[in-house]
């Protein structure tokens, strides 16, 4: 855990006093140490110590789950309520921590309306997201909001030297954007760094080709449209300020948001996109 060294003094501190909320907004840039703040958090409450240490008991991670799964329904919101309801095995608190609180179905987010509405004493309830405003403002009004930031190049630089990296660590950190999960991917997670490589091609492809491109790229079933999405966004912002770039960027991001709250057709989202 790194770059957010004040925060994780706050929430200690809250916890000291005795003065936690029953739920907080986890918000800011994708992949700067959000949810790894969280389920720290939870281990502080159950252990005594701020970090991840193994399975717990009176934690409850709730995310998108499977191949294209693209939204956390209203089952969820069930099954988060069972959760909450019941006494603390060995924590000061049962955390639940939403990941990727932005998808959140409508239907969903109305059932855990009630949640905050009336929480249980004895239940943390923690959104992580990086689109605060795709959460009900009736919600947010009831969770106070802690954003977190960037983290500095140098910083993600040292980290990755600590952890091994075999790799050039100023170049991964260059390329992280101020995001150390984004550093941890480039290096280590295979999956991504295919992803990543699908949508270099695709972009260097010739427009009369890119056609074809993207229909071999969205064929296999595990294809996740969100995910490719998202690296596509990341090429775009690495190829720097050429004016057609950057457009192409923001029509990207726009594409990623109507993504977030619709069922798009990734063939014609794409080809619309690029071609």
């Amino acid at each position: 855990m790194i770059g957010h060294e004040k925060i994780i003094a706050d929430l200690q501190g809250l916890h000291e006093r005795g003065v936690l909320s029953h739920g907080y907004i986890f918000h800011g840039p994708a992949m700067v140490g959000k949810k790894l703040a969280a389920l720290s958090f939870a281990n502080l409450l159950e252990k005594g110590e701020f970090g991840e240490d193994g399975i717990l008991s009176d934690l409850m991670l709730v995310a998108p789950g499977g191949p294209g799964a693209g939204s956390i329904g209203i089952d969820a919101v069930r099954e988060i309520r069972n959760f909450l309801w019941q006494k603390p095995n060995a924590s000061v608190r049962r955390t639940l921590v939403i990941d990727d609180a932005e998808l959140l179905t409508t239907e969903a987010q109305n059932a855990l309306l009630k949640v905050t509405e009336e929480p249980p004493v004895s239940s943390l309830l923690i959104l992580v997201t990086s689109d605060a405003e795709s959460i009900l403002p009736t919600i947010v009004s009831r969770l106070p909001k802690i954003y977190f930031g960037s983290v500095p190049e140098k910083e993600i630089a040292k980290w990755l030297g600590e952890d091994g990296a075999a790799k050039d660590t100023k170049d991964i950190a260059s390329r992280a954007m101020g995001k150390p999960g984004l550093a941890w991917r480039l290096l280590y997670d295979k999956d991504f760094q295919k992803q990543l490589e699908l949508a270099a091609r695709l972009l260097k492809t010739p427009a009369a080709t890119r056609r074809d491109v993207i229909k071999k790229i969205i064929e296999p079933d595990a294809f996740n449209f969100r995910k490719f999405l998202d690296a596509v966004i990341i090429n775009l912002a690495w190829e720097g300020a050429a004016k057609n770039k950057v457009a192409l960027w923001h029509k990207a991001l726009q594409l990623y948001d109507r993504e977030t709250n619709f069922s798009l057709n990734p063939r014609l989202q794409l080809e619309n996109l690029l071609l």
